[in-house]
């Protein structure tokens, strides 16, 4: 018998500026979405050992274990991962330009809410 409820879709986040994670789990959550907020590389990395996401969300500018932390671990063990990965970031457009052909979006920060919005449920399939 099929569910009556259709499933979430799960949002991993990953930013340490805990203003930018309330937004996002505001405006995503407002969709439909859950959304898991990290504020570390090695959580988001923990996250992913132990659930399954739809969409992830990386910021790359963090002082230590930022969206590149996960990304290397992305490479190494699950490199599919990668195209569901979106960079959140006012990253330097060299360092996106470097990692645009394994992440399937970016989205530039500041972004419009609608912008965030249509980048997940694109990602997701929803």
């Amino acid at each position: 018998m099929r569910s009556l409820f259709k499933r979430r879709k799960r949002v991993l986040l990953l930013d340490d500026d805990p203003s930018m994670q309330r937004l996002v789990v505001r405006i995503l959550g407002n969709q439909g979405f859950r959304v898991d907020a990290v504020l570390t590389g090695n959580q988001a990395i923990g996250a992913l050992k132990q659930q399954q996401y739809d969409v992830i969300l990386l910021d790359l500018m963090m002082p230590h274990e930022g969206g590149m932390t996960v990304i290397r671990h992305l490479r190494a063990n699950d490199p599919k991962s990668l195209k569901r990965s979106i960079l959140l970031t006012a990253s330097p457009d060299s360092l996106i330009d470097a990692l645009s052909g394994e992440v399937e979006n970016v989205v530039q920060k500041p972004f419009e809410a609608q912008q965030l919005i249509d980048a997940v449920r694109h990602m997701s399939g929803s």
